[in-house]
């Protein structure tokens, strides 16, 4: 009896206490910075994410005034709070004649208090001319409507 009580305790504190998974599929909508020196200092953006075990593919979209760049996107959930993503190709985009979108790679930290959630964190880039001026990424999950 003692020993079927302890066994079905630990299972309840196993249970109770382990990491459930996190599924990040779907929209997140929010803004991205650069550095002073970059092309403007604030972009608006949006990660539409789909999630396949701890494997992300999806599309990543930057924008301001009509301007905007469309680019297809990879990456990887790393435990419970971290997702890190590289954009693999600008699939359309319209921009000034004086600038190129960048190509980016992120780690975005996944904050969990709150309704809605968030990612936020660092991101850096390139484009086919050299590096680009860096900045930061925060986004908000987005909410279904029906």
């Amino acid at each position: 009896m003692r020993f079927l009580f302890l066994f079905l305790f630990s299972c309840i504190l196993t249970v109770g206490f382990s990491q459930k998974d996190i599924d990040l599929s779907g929209c997140w909508r929010g803004k991205i910075t650069q550095d002073q020196g970059g092309f403007r200092p604030e972009y608006g953006m949006e990660l539409y994410l789909t999630q396949k075990g701890n494997q992300i593919t999806g599309r990543s979209f930057v924008y301001f005034d009509k301007y905007y760049a469309e680019m297809e996107l990879e990456g990887q959930v790393l435990g419970n709070k971290i997702i890190q993503f590289r954009e693999t190709k600008v699939s359309a985009f319209k921009k000034v004649d004086t600038m190129e979108w960048c190509v980016k790679q992120a780690v975005l930290t996944l904050i969990k208090s709150g309704n809605p959630w968030k990612l936020e964190g660092a991101w850096n880039g390139a484009t086919q001319f050299g590096p680009c001026i860096p900045g930061k990424i925060f986004l908000k999950k987005s909410i279904p409507r029906a």
